[in-house]
């Protein structure tokens, strides 16, 4: 399944539909990102795309639409289900009649219809997307976000932030809860078990954040393991900035107990890495699938384990390089490609 797409009239930058399930939001270093955003002013429009499509009562209708939302019309129709209406030669009236059937079969309108009865109100995601909006705002002010549109994807995408009109975008049907039947019917591949555990309402925001998040760390091909490490650790910190009333849990993807590990374990991950020399490791396939790739555990540390511990490793490397160098800004800290340096200069020893 695709989670990134980029065009050169649209970059969008999407995220993998892994949420994480805590049972609580409140982060344990508020106190420590926390700012006053009292000057910061903005509106967070909300777009009910899903909505205004499923109304439409004909083709007619439907060509209304892909010119009364143009800009994610096209979205949609291009990129979000492109499968389910798009075919070589296609023309736009071809695609509307396409898209007219999809949201007429009966399985799509069933779809929709627990789409809203879950999400009839979303005022209360627009809160956390306008605070969010704040901090990117406060951090990054050349970007004033002050939309997100809702849809249903038919289980593709759950976030996306779309980079040329400064939206975020939301895929209802995928935050029905990790307790809807219809995920498991799915593809066992893409819907594993433990991904579907993540697949709840309050990872809306966090996710989207991810996703804007991808687009302002600039890209970059790690080298060794420290390399990999200090780069997610990048964008794990921009997290923190941007999202300081969220558990440092639902920033890094993990289910319930799984943070606690990393923090339970630490010095042992960490004797582990220098013992076994990966700190170097230069093998970048051996140490992405070991260290770094989504999964129900770390490899190396055993089916208890919590995964992607090598990112966890990175954000600590990062945070206690920032708290060591409060003269260096977000901005001069993405723009550092120099790993090794950030690493050496944190004093991070567990």
């Amino acid at each position: 399944m695709d989670t990134n797409i980029s065009t050169k009239s649209l970059k969008i930058l999407l995220a993998s539909f892994i949420f994480i399930g805590v049972s609580t939001l409140t982060s344990c270093s508020e106190n420590n990102y926390s700012k006053d955003l009292s000057n910061i002013s903005i509106e967070m429009e909300t777009n009910r795309f899903e909505q205004k499509l499923f109304n439409c009562k004909s083709v007619s209708d439907i060509i209304d639409l892909s010119i009364a939302d143009s800009n994610f019309y096209n979205t949609f129709t291009e990129y979000i289900i492109a499968s389910n209406v798009q075919f070589p030669g296609a023309t736009s009236e071809d695609i509307a009649v396409e898209l007219y059937k999809y949201i007429s079969h009966q399985d799509m309108d069933s779809l929709y219809k627990i789409s809203q009865k879950a999400f009839e109100d979303f005022e209360s995601y627009s809160d956390e997307f306008l605070e969010a909006s704040k901090y990117i705002l406060y951090y990054f002010p050349e970007d004033t976000i002050n939309g997100v549109t809702t849809f249903i994807s038919t289980f593709h995408y759950g976030a996306l932030y779309d980079q040329q009109f400064k939206k975020f975008g939301v895929g209802l049907d995928m935050y029905l809860g990790s307790d809807f039947e219809v995920y498991t019917l799915l593809n066992p591949e893409n819907f594993p078990l433990y991904r579907i555990k993540k697949f709840e309402p309050y990872r809306i925001v966090p996710n989207c954040i991810q996703t804007y998040v991808d687009s302002k760390v600039p890209a970059y091909t790690p080298t060794t393991f420290i390399d990999q490490a200090v780069y997610e650790g990048k964008k794990l910190y921009v997290l923190d900035l941007l999202l300081p009333s969220v558990h440092d849990s639902l920033k890094i993807n993990y289910l319930s107990g799984q943070l606690e590990w990393c923090e339970y374990q630490e010095e042992n991950i960490w004797s582990y890495l220098v013992q076994e020399e990966e700190l170097f490791n230069s093998d970048k396939n051996e140490i992405q699938k070991k260290y770094f790739n989504d999964g129900p555990f770390t490899t190396p540390f055993g089916n208890e384990s919590s995964p992607r511990t090598g990112a966890w490793v990175g954000w600590q490397i990062v945070r206690s390089y920032m708290k060591n160098h409060p003269e260096v800004s977000v901005k001069q800290l993405l723009s550092n490609t120099d790993h090794l340096t950030i690493f050496n200069q944190s004093g991070y020893r567990p």
